[in-house]
């Protein structure tokens, strides 16, 4: 379901075929060829049990990272910010 430039509940894609992963929620601005920031759920662990963080883009402005829990029997928990990368303008002659 899309509401403006977020996005809720929908089904990822791994190299353009579905995958078990859920995007729970996400923002991507039009204007922008990225995402903004992203939390999904995986039904399998992606690491070792409990929590992580690490910061990501570092050179970039803003705070940006990724953070996620891992948990038994549940799955895995993932949130993930990167900076906005505006789409480039055709030049006009």
């Amino acid at each position: 379901m899309m509401i403006g430039p977020l996005t809720l509940f929908k089904r990822m894609h791994a190299n353009g075929k579905p995958c078990r992963s859920v995007l729970i929620a996400a923002l991507h601005w039009e204007w922008s060829l990225t995402w903004r920031w992203h939390f999904s759920w995986t039904p399998e662990l992606s690491g070792s049990i409990g929590p992580y963080f690490r910061r990501v883009y570092r050179h970039s402005p803003g705070f940006n990272f990724h953070a996620g829990l891992n948990l038994p029997a549940i799955g895995a928990f993932s949130i993930q910010t990167q900076p906005n990368m505006p789409l480039k303008q055709k030049e006009t002659k």
